[in-house]
């Protein structure tokens, strides 16, 4: 009786159409969210196991409705007058909603992967507990829902148990709350969550929530057992996820310094095998060991500057560096940093800015306002990014330890002149050595490089670059 329950509540919850409709929007949104950004294996499939939860609580509501549908019209009187009995019932409801779940979580996540897996170069380092949590939470969704709907027999409850899980969930931004089922905030150099022992409580509480729904129809020693030993694995798997201390914790009010810095993170980030280097056109690159696929990337948009450079000065090009922002303190001088994500427009900018700047000697924050040396910056910037203001640097949305130069419209404005001026290149080498001294100004390069006069006199703000 429970097999051929089974297979007609599985064959209902996979036509239900709140499941294919939220599975396909989770795909699709995701896809959409992480679209022009390189794939990094580190956050990757924690952004898909954030997102497919929504899926799990779809199954939530849909498993609660399907077991409630007992007490519904009329049916307590339909059915007893045959053979099944109401926990055949829950337990063909439970079978099906879990595997639905667990299948629907796969191929969700699964095919989010497979998408970025195939987008580019791939960054990071996968962690295996990431993406089967995904499917954890789909298992603690679908058992959570039978639950609900045996104990409360509300049509509501489903909807509301999903409003606060989400909530919860969402607006979260302790990196420490491992309690809960999901996890989101993560940042790409951070250490290591403790995805093992989570996925291990998740698993622990999805079985609770199954037992839960199963013991509505009475005491079974079998259940009350498997209960007390669920209850004993979740405790410890969630303490022990809890008790991992967030990375990004430092005190303030005082000069950070990498003694400060937690042990994993110096281990992954700064310890002796933390950087992989390669050379290429004479220009070094150094990627932190796990994201050392994109330096190719990088370097389509060094080389373009650099080849704009006159060869006699090439020994100015510094060496390129990943960073990250959270330990931006550790910066060095002289290092054009490249970012922790890559892809998007702003990203690749950083790094021409970056380059371009250390490369006009500028490396403090200053006012370069009037200088010649930032027109050529600016321009070598253009050779592979779109030129902007104002010209701080940002990493990753945040503004970077090492402030920017400042400077300002006629600058810019000269800067696209040359860009857009014949033989530009041939004037720029012939005039290198006086357009990058700190005291030449814009208007006496622009016989140099053979600009008409268009933009007014650019006045020095705050401490002038030296």
């Amino acid at each position: 009786m429970t097999g051929q329950l089974f297979r007609v509540e599985l064959r209902r919850m996979v036509r239900h159409p709140l499941v294919w409709g939220m599975a396909a929007l989770v795909l699709g949104v995701q896809i959409q969210l992480s679209r022009g950004q390189q794939p990094d294996l580190t956050v990757d499939p924690v952004h898909a196991t954030g997102i497919a939860s929504c899926l799990a609580g779809a199954l939530l509501v849909v498993a609660s409705l399907a077991v409630s549908r007992d007490g519904r019209h009329g049916m307590p009187e339909l059915l007893a007058a045959l053979p099944g009995r109401a926990e055949a019932r829950t337990r063909a409801v439970l079978f099906a909603a879990v595997v639905v779940a667990v299948v629907g979580q796969a191929v969700v996540v699964g095919g989010y992967l497979l998408v970025r897996a195939l987008s580019g170069p791939a960054g990071g380092r996968l962690d295996v507990f990431e993406p089967l949590t995904a499917l954890g939470v789909g298992a603690l969704g679908a058992a959570l829902g039978v639950a609900v709907g045996r104990w409360a027999r509300w049509l509501i409850a489903g909807p509301v148990v999903v409003g606060g899980l989400g909530l919860l969930i969402m607006f979260n931004t302790d990196p420490g709350s491992w309690w809960l089922p999901v996890m989101q905030t993560h940042w790409m150099d951070w250490p290591d969550r403790p995805s093992g022992p989570h996925l291990v409580y998740v698993l622990a509480l999805a079985v609770l929530a199954g037992l839960a729904a199963l013991l509505r129809h009475g005491r079974r020693p079998v259940a009350m057992v498997a209960a007390v030993v669920a209850l004993a694995v979740a405790v410890p798997a969630g303490a022990t996820a809890a008790a991992v201390r967030p990375a990004a914790q430092f005190p303030t009010g005082k000069t950070l310094t990498l003694g400060d810095v937690d042990a994993r993170v110096r281990e992954r980030y700064f310890g002796r095998d933390a950087y992989r280097c390669e050379q290429r056109e004479g220009v070094r690159y150094c990627a932190l060991s796990d994201y050392a696929s994109w330096i190719p990337l990088w370097a389509g948009v060094v080389a373009p500057i650099v080849r704009a450079m006159p060869p006699s000065a090439r020994d100015r090009v510094p060496v390129v560096k990943q960073y990250t922002s959270s330990w931006s303190y550790t910066y060095e001088d002289g290092v054009a940093i490249a970012p922790m994500a890559w892809g998007t427009d702003d990203q690749r900018r950083l790094l021409a800015q970056f380059l371009a700047f250390d490369i006009g000697g500028f490396d403090k924050a200053c006012s370069a306002h009037g200088q010649a040396r930032v027109v050529v910056a600016l321009w070598l910037m253009g050779q592979s990014s779109t030129i902007s203001r104002p010209g701080y640097l940002y990493m990753d949305g945040r503004m970077a330890a090492r402030s920017g130069v400042d400077f300002g419209d006629t600058e810019v404005g000269y800067a696209k002149l040359l860009l857009q001026s014949p033989g530009a290149r041939e004037r720029v080498w012939a005039n290198w050595d006086a357009l990058m001294r700190p005291a030449t100004t814009v208007e006496q390069a622009l016989p140099l490089l053979g600009l008409p006069q268009r933009y007014p006199t650019s006045k020095p703000k705050g401490t002038p670059c030296r």
